[in-house]
């Protein structure tokens, strides 16, 4: 028997918020990122690494059901996700829970069903420093960033983050991955 969708969802599936969940070579050159940010006086906030696979589905399909139109129905299952997206066939509340599930999630941006984050290739962070932030790029290149903004999307920092093969998706503020995406 599957369960109706709803909020009660998204608490299972959790998302990791540990650098040691990336891939060995992303997560390497994340950890040495944060590590240098860390060293010139940023302070640095990890939200998401890892996104499993049943998590991108739930947040995915309740995107779609509640703000693209998709017919509940019609969703594919998934081993492992007992969810009745039609809500026992009651399109107005299959389309109430979807949109619930999105606010429950914070979605910003629709969520995709392969991402870097369900790759183990990717990291959101808060970043933030007051005054200059002394930094030391991958090559041994030492930066002072007095620019605004002080956060993750300061060009600078971005050029540093680079360096590290850590890069800035500029569309997603908290969004770094292997390759931009």
């Amino acid at each position: 028997m599957s369960e109706p969708s709803g909020p009660q969802w998204c608490p299972r599936f959790p998302t990791s918020t540990s650098l040691d969940d990336l891939t060995p070579d992303f997560g390497d050159a994340a950890k040495a990122f944060i590590s240098a940010m860390k060293k010139g006086g940023a302070t640095v906030s990890v939200a998401a690494t890892y996104r499993p696979p049943e998590r991108a589905y739930l947040m995915h399909w309740c995107c779609m059901i509640g703000g693209s139109g998709q017919d509940p129905a019609a969703v594919p299952p998934m081993a492992g996700v007992n969810i009745d997206w039609s809500c026992g066939h009651n399109l107005a509340a299959a389309k109430s829970a979807a949109r619930a599930m999105m606010a429950k999630y914070e979605i910003q941006y629709p969520a995709a069903l392969v991402s870097r984050h369900t790759q183990r290739r990717a990291v959101d962070m808060t970043i933030a420093w007051q005054g200059t932030l002394r930094i030391t790029d991958f090559n041994g290149a030492a930066h002072a960033i007095a620019s605004s903004p002080r956060d993750g999307s300061n060009s600078e920092l971005v050029g540093v983050g680079k360096s590290f093969g850590v890069i800035k998706l500029l569309s997603d503020p908290p969004h770094w991955s292997d390759d931009g995406h």
